[in-house]
């Protein structure tokens, strides 16, 4: 699903539910989520849009009309102090509105 797509599908009146992962320090990438499955949001070419900060996706997607959406940042401080976080997964997750941006 493209930015534009996911615009066309806001303007409609569906609900989405979106999630951004940090996958880097400054790659942030944006996925539709449908049940258990996410999409992640593409550009033209098919390859995952990649954004360079937390508040670039913000904006990208506020800008299609998205109102809400979950920031997920991964960590590895379990791993870090030793903890057995092998069956865990340790993230942060936000959800924020953004309207407000």
């Amino acid at each position: 699903m493209t930015l534009d797509e996911l615009s066309n599908l806001m303007s409609s009146g569906a609900h989405v539910s979106m999630e951004v992962h940090a996958l880097e320090a400054v790659v942030y990438v944006a996925y539709r989520l449908d049940g258990d499955r996410r999409e992640p949001i593409c550009g033209p070419d098919g390859q995952s849009v990649q954004f360079p900060s937390r508040f670039a996706a913000q904006l990208a997607l506020r800008d299609a009309g998205v109102t809400e959406a979950t920031f997920v940042h991964r960590s590895a401080y379990g791993e870090m102090i030793g903890m057995d976080t092998e069956d865990q997964d340790t993230e942060l997750r936000e959800t924020i509105r953004l309207s407000q941006v």
